[in-house]
């Protein structure tokens, strides 16, 4: 009957596992994010992406880049050589986790189909199947627990951790455990050992006391009525026995080191329930884990199993030289299905300092990429994450280091600049482009006229919410200065020193015009409690940084620290909707 079951559930599992492969292929060619190197691209079919995937790949096939193509499934699949240079307990964790399942699936869950192929004598109760099924086993368990460590003990380092990424480390290890358990089970059940010498051994009343004698003492079976300590004639002409009858198809029990050391843990339950049952019990405990993990792993970050290594080929026989657009959205579909949410990324990143300023996830790129998938499926809307996500993009200096150092090899620089300019365009302009952040951005050549409109559209929301020198139609008035973080400005007399020295103010031939307000003029509208017109001024986002003026001003007045306070506050107003 289990047999029968067995073939419905991994028909049932296999029709589902293979519908979430076709639905996960199809977003690789349906999916995607505006690529770098055609900002205006017009929508492209799947057939025609499909098309340029397939000429790519054969191009590769019959060039020299077949090399490289060979290379990378050895240094980069096999090997893992990114995971290992970055981390050794990473790289442990994954080797012992990959090669353990992979070998086991081979040898144990394909075993009629590879093992009996490969091994006239295969007999899954012999040696050196028996040992190396457990070896293959604990190396998965002991990969799980460093994974479980990893993610436990670098949580200071940014590395965050979902759901998602305890599903899969808690299926991978209920898969080994209970089929531990269940051989465990196996190992420890008279049931199991009398229906096996039932059917494969010829032996007479006083044989069977001694055989099973000899199985109770070295084979672990937990017989209801022998009754220990044998004797060791006994012992020994049970061993004759076993070895007449059993040896051929059946090594010691005590091969199974890791199974026979868990019998101990399931015989309490086996004694409640009865052997047979408990038998049957991790069976099904053992197949449901086995086959709802085959049917989930389309639908999961399980499936970078499959996308990181095409990720990887592909970053290794191109490079980041791919000029096709259909392919270039095709690189951008792999590389997100392909992360696994390691956080190598986040831990190298550039700009990682600002996550613990502005308390936004999106400025980690691992976080980035995990969403950028719904943006990529154009489903997500709400306004809230769409700016976190714009602010993430933002901040993001494109200094590269997070493709260098992804163990998956996507291609993050292109993917974040891409869905940056995407969201600028159709969201709503993100205020922090006038700082000078946006310089990083300007370098990416292909987007220089859609950061430019971006920036337009920002200083015309500056423009339209604070007031402007040359608006003003009736005098200034002196009015109550109004509580600000730094109050140095009170030490200002005007000497303008500072004005005098700026690089930004010499480099206008109308300085006025261009920034509105000279330092020195800043201080003073701080002074007489005008903040608005302060903030309404270009010179603070003008402003280099280079600090000449702080460093030269005879009273310490703190200018550059001034002007972030002021950017700042600029934009907390704009963004909290304030207008006037």
């Amino acid at each position: 009957m289990n047999f029968n079951i067995l073939n419905v559930l991994t028909g049932i599992a296999v029709v589902v596992c293979l519908v979430g492969l076709v639905f996960r292929l199809s977003i690789w060619f349906t999916q995607g994010i505006r690529p770098a190197s055609a900002p205006s691209l017009p929508t492209l079919s799947a057939g025609g992406r499909i098309v340029a995937a397939l000429q790519g790949a054969l191009q590769v096939l019959f060039s020299s880049r077949i090399v490289l193509f060979c290379k990378s499934v050895f240094v980069d699949l096999v090997f893992q050589k990114r995971i290992f240079d970055k981390s050794f307990l990473r790289w442990t964790a994954h080797s012992l986790i990959f090669f353990g399942f992979i070998l086991l699936f081979f040898m144990h869950a394909l075993d009629s189909l590879v093992s009996a192929s490969l091994f006239s004598n295969y007999q899954p109760t012999l040696n050196p199947f028996l040992f190396l099924r457990n070896l293959f086993g604990v190396m998965v368990l002991v990969g799980v627990g460093l994974a479980v460590y990893r993610r436990l003990s670098m949580k200071a380092q940014r590395l965050k951790t979902y759901a998602s990424d305890w599903t899969a480390l808690f299926f991978v290890g209920v898969i080994i455990f209970s089929g531990m358990l269940l051989e465990g089970a196996k190992i420890s059940s008279f049931t199991v050992y009398q229906n096996m010498v039932d059917e494969y051994a010829s032996v007479d009343e006083e044989e069977a006391k001694a055989l099973e004698a000899f199985w109770v003492e070295e084979n672990g079976v937990v017989s209801p009525h022998a009754v220990q300590p044998f004797s060791a004639e006994l012992i020994a002409r049970g061993r004759e026995i076993n070895g007449d009858s059993c040896i051929e198809c059946h090594a010691s029990n005590r091969a199974a080191f890791a199974s026979f050391t868990i019998a101990k843990i399931s015989r309490p339950f086996s004694a409640m329930v009865g052997d047979a049952a408990a038998v049957t019990i991790f069976w099904y405990l053992h197949i449901l884990a086995s086959l709802s993990f085959l049917a989930w792993l389309p639908f999961s970050k399980m499936f970078h199993i499959l996308a990181a290594p095409v990720s990887l080929i592909i970053k290794s026989v191109t490079g980041d030289e791919i000029n096709e657009p259909a392919n270039i959205l095709n690189r951008q579909m792999i590389g997100l299905s392909a992360c696994t949410h390691c956080g190598t990324c986040s831990i190298e990143c550039s700009s990682s300092m600002f996550y613990e300023t502005f308390k936004n996830d999106f400025i980690l790129p691992s976080e980035k990429v995990q969403y950028l998938k719904r943006f990529a499926a154009n489903k997500e809307h709400d306004p809230g994450i769409v700016k976190r996500m714009q602010q993430g993009l933002y901040v993001c200096t494109s200094c590269d280091r997070c493709t260098t150092v992804c163990p998956s090899g996507i291609n993050l620089k292109e993917l974040f600049v891409s869905a940056r300019y995407s969201l600028l365009t159709a969201g709503t302009p993100e205020t922090t482009m006038l700082s000078h952040f946006s310089f990083p951005l300007a370098l990416a050549q292909n987007f220089v006229d859609d950061h430019l409109k971006a920036l337009k559209k920002v200083t015309e929301l500056f423009k339209k919410n604070f007031q402007h020198l040359s608006d003003l139609t009736s005098p200034i008035t002196l009015g109550r200065p109004s509580p600000f973080g730094n109050n140095s400005y009170k030490g200002c007399f005007s000497c303008q020193r500072c004005t005098n020295i700026c690089p930004v103010v010499r480099s206008y031939d109308n300085p006025v015009e261009a920034l509105g307000l000279l330092p020195h003029q800043i201080m003073f509208s701080l002074g007489i409690g005008n903040v608005e017109l302060a903030m309404g001024s270009q010179m603070i986002w003008s402003c280099s940084t280079c600090y000449l003026c702080q460093e030269h001003c005879p009273n310490q007045v703190e200018l550059c620290d001034i002007f972030y306070n002021l950017k700042n506050s600029a934009i907390n107003k704009i963004e909290a909707g304030a207008s006037s």
